[in-house]
């Protein structure tokens, strides 16, 4: 009987031990092996301004061009009256005083369009700056001799992702 007792103790201690689980204890942290920021290309608008010199055209003040037109009539008559004698004096008179007053008028329109002024403006435009934002990173990490890549909003602090309840937790 002894030998009936040592044989099952053998027996049961190799089926015990062959029960035994033979995997690794479970990881408590992961190692980071790189952080990558990942980037956007921002655009950022700004006012620019500079002063120009702008010409523009004076206002018009004698529309009808009165000032030049009775001008120049009064002009071309005091001519016209200076030619002929008697009834010639008149005529000539009258025509002087027409062709003065269309004289005139026509000076006037020339000096009005040629009348501007100049003023100093200030101009404006919208120009845009580009520039790069971090806005996250790729984490690379070691789990258990995997290598697994993920992204995360923040930067890890350290080497070292802690892992709970089999979960690595990534920075937020």
């Amino acid at each position: 009987m002894k030998i009936k007792s040592i044989i099952f103790a053998i027996t049961t201690a190799t089926l015990l031990s062959a029960c035994q689980d033979d995997k690794a204890p479970a990881p408590t942290y992961a190692t980071v092996t790189s952080v990558e920021p990942i980037t956007e290309q921002v655009q950022t608008p700004h006012q620019v301004c500079k002063d120009v010199v702008v010409t523009t055209q004076a206002d018009i003040k004698d529309e009808n061009k009165l000032v030049g037109t009775l001008g120049g009539a009064a002009a071309g008559a005091a001519l016209g009256n200076q030619v002929g004698g008697g009834s010639g004096k008149t005529i000539a008179t009258a025509v002087g005083t027409v062709a003065g007053a269309m004289t005139g008028r026509k000076i006037q329109d020339n000096a009005q369009k040629n009348d501007v002024i100049t003023t100093t403006q200030r101009q404006c435009n919208t120009q845009y700056t580009t520039s790069s934002k971090t806005v996250g990173y790729s984490v690379t990490y070691d789990l258990g001799g995997t290598a697994v890549t993920a992204k995360t909003t923040n930067k890890p602090q350290g080497n070292i992702l802690p892992i709970v309840d089999g979960k690595v937790i990534l920075p937020e």
